[in-house]
């Protein structure tokens, strides 16, 4: 009995390259339909049921990020992945966090682009919505008796998180940022001066105290002011960031980036040291070097992405290539910065994956 093809659609706008994927694939047993623009290829989905979508990203009008984009927003279910002649980390990265499958640079032998369409077929559907909470009588899918809650974590692991307390990841994290509501110093040691010989480190003051208090301070490390004419202010704990790099300077810049910016930043140089400081406290997100001695390839961010779901992770690599980017995004990281970076691609960086974690 012979079976029903894939249907795969290829959206390019040069016809030698469209119909060149086409003869490729229909040798191999696949139905491939062509378009030559991007309203070309969303009149085709609207009205046929494909099974992936190969997509050039350099098109004119709409181009294929532009494209994926809409895709993803109107047909989530649907399979793409990227086809260009002019690869970058950036793009690829883009495309990644779009929902991009994978990326395909051109020129590729008929062998290689037989792999990328059976690996992408491979992958399980996308898309998969979570109800906000169970129905009433039901028990949802995606309802974690850890945390007591619908957890999209839970939906995607299928299974509670690991926790050395029993706590949920996020609740705990909640707890720890309540606890460090801050209050001024003198009421969390009593009101008794900081004496000299009690050693700390400024920064740590201002972050759990505020920049009042510690401006305040002199080289005995006692306030030089009148508490009862400090205006009342309302201190906010910094974001703490950690940095995981085997290289020292790595850190110390990273640092001196964004400290200014009002991030504090802890930097860990080994692994070890590193899941000791996030088994003591959830960070609020870490930048990870991609090649640290003992650690073999994405081994470290797919074990933090495993015990920390939720905390943002970004890649940071001297060894830079779209291969590595893609597979870094699509095992949970939220950006990735090629070695060497500026201060802004670091600071833009972080504030974007603030601002999809929020």
């Amino acid at each position: 009995m012979k079976t029903q093809a894939n249907k795969i659609l290829v959206v390019d706008d040069e016809v030698t390259a469209g119909r060149s994927i086409e003869k490729v694939l229909a040798r191999k047993g696949f139905s491939v339909d062509v378009a030559l623009s991007a309203d070309d290829g969303l009149n085709k989905i609207e009205k046929e049921l494909f099974e992936l979508v190969l997509l050039d990203i350099m098109m004119p009008q709409v181009n294929g990020i532009e494209l994926l984009g809409i895709i993803r927003e109107r047909w989530p279910n649907l399979k793409v992945v990227m086809v260009t002649g002019y690869p970058s980390i950036e793009t690829a990265v883009e495309a990644t966090k779009l929902g991009a499958l994978d990326y395909i640079s051109k020129p590729f032998t008929p062998a290689e682009l037989r792999e990328k369409v059976g690996q992408a077929l491979e992958e399980p559907s996308l898309g998969k919505v979570i109800p906000i909470r169970p129905v009433e009588g039901e028990v949802s899918s995606s309802f974690c008796a850890l945390g007591e809650q619908e957890c999209e974590i839970y939906a995607k692991k299928g299974r509670s998180c690991k926790t050395k307390d029993g706590i949920c990841p996020k609740i705990k994290k909640m707890q720890l940022k309540a606890q460090a509501k801050p209050r001024l110093l003198a009421e969390e040691i009593g009101w008794s001066a900081i004496d000299i010989d009690l050693p700390f480190d400024y920064d740590e003051v201002s972050r759990y105290s505020s920049p009042t208090y510690v401006n305040a301070l002199d080289g005995s490390e006692i306030p030089m002011v009148d508490w009862e004419d400090v205006p009342e202010e309302a201190p906010t704990a910094l974001p703490e960031i950690l940095v995981i790099d085997d290289e020292v300077v790595v850190g110390n810049s990273i640092r001196k980036i964004l400290k200014p910016r009002g991030y504090y930043v802890e930097h860990a140089e080994t692994p070890h040291s590193a899941m000791e400081i996030l088994s003591e406290r959830p960070v609020d997100m870490i930048l990870l070097d991609m090649k640290i001695p003992g650690v073999k390839g994405l081994d470290l961010l797919r074990s933090i992405r495993e015990e920390y779901p939720t905390i943002p992770v970004i890649m940071i690599t001297g060894y830079a290539t779209v291969e590595t980017a893609v597979e870094s995004i699509k095992l949970g990281a939220t950006d990735y910065v090629p070695k060497p970076f500026t201060p802004d691609e670091v600071y833009q960086a972080v504030e974007r994956s603030f601002k999809r974690a929020a």
